[in-house]
């Protein structure tokens, strides 16, 4: 069986815009293209690629829709974002989260005590508020240069934490109720699902992270924003 035309179209177009229908073919060793033609056509009206006269072309946003297509179609999240370079890995971790019902702020800049700070991703539901570093890793990390990440993202929370105005300028609420929870978010399985209290969580496990991590527990890092009484509460 071939792989998904979706899958092999991300593939060929990690380092450039343009492939040929022929191309397409060879590469899915199909001798007859008619089908294949078909398929393009469709995901052309679709909106996906743009294929015309025997040539598709796919920019970073229409290879974000094919990524985002085939999650849908319940192809593995983990094949389909090794295809993605760093910053299509970012965009890829923002729609998953907001597929799972998050509120989603992408490259939060502040300003902390020790100078500009930023989180790739704010994430937030009824439940969580998760601050998220985005790891384009393939494998783990040796243990050591894993608790560098994993503190380097606790002391961003951390002073995102003083801060809570300003995600309330966001439309973030309850800050009074939440705790902030530092999150590295990565492409291939890490030795460790939990770093120093910080859940490292690979893009094949997110879903299984969501529905069994718990809010209050787990020994998972959870920092409380430091509203102070005379502010009025978020509603």
């Amino acid at each position: 069986m071939r792989p998904p035309l979706e899958l092999k179209i991300l593939e060929l177009t990690k380092e450039r815009e343009r492939l040929t229908l022929g191309e397409l073919t060879e590469h899915l060793r199909v001798s007859d293209p008619t089908h294949i033609a078909k398929e393009l056509a469709d995901l052309d009206r679709d909106g996906v690629v743009a294929y015309a006269q025997g040539v598709v072309e796919v920019d970073h946003d229409r290879r974000m829709r094919v990524a985002e297509r085939l999650i849908r179609s319940g192809q593995d999240p983990q094949r389909i974002s090794r295809f993605l370079d760093w910053q299509e890995f970012e965009n890829f971790a923002a729609a998953s989260f907001e597929r799972n019902g998050f509120g989603i702020l992408k490259h939060f800049i502040f300003k902390g005590r020790e100078g500009r700070r930023e989180i790739d991703l704010v994430a937030w539901s009824d439940t969580f508020l998760l601050l998220i570093d985005c790891k384009h890793w393939s494998r783990g990390l040796p243990p050591s240069q894993a608790k560098k990440v994993a503190q380097a993202q606790v002391d961003r929370a951390s002073a995102l934490a003083e801060k809570p105005e300003l995600l309330a300028k966001r439309g973030i609420t309850r800050l009074d109720e939440r705790k902030a929870i530092p999150m590295i978010f990565c492409l291939g399985d890490p030795r460790q699902s939990i770093v120093d209290g910080v859940p490292v969580v690979a893009v094949s496990k997110f879903v299984s992270f969501l529905h069994g991590v718990s809010p209050v527990g787990d020994g998972i890092t959870m920092i409380p924003f430091k509203v102070h009484s005379t502010q009025s509460r978020l509603v």
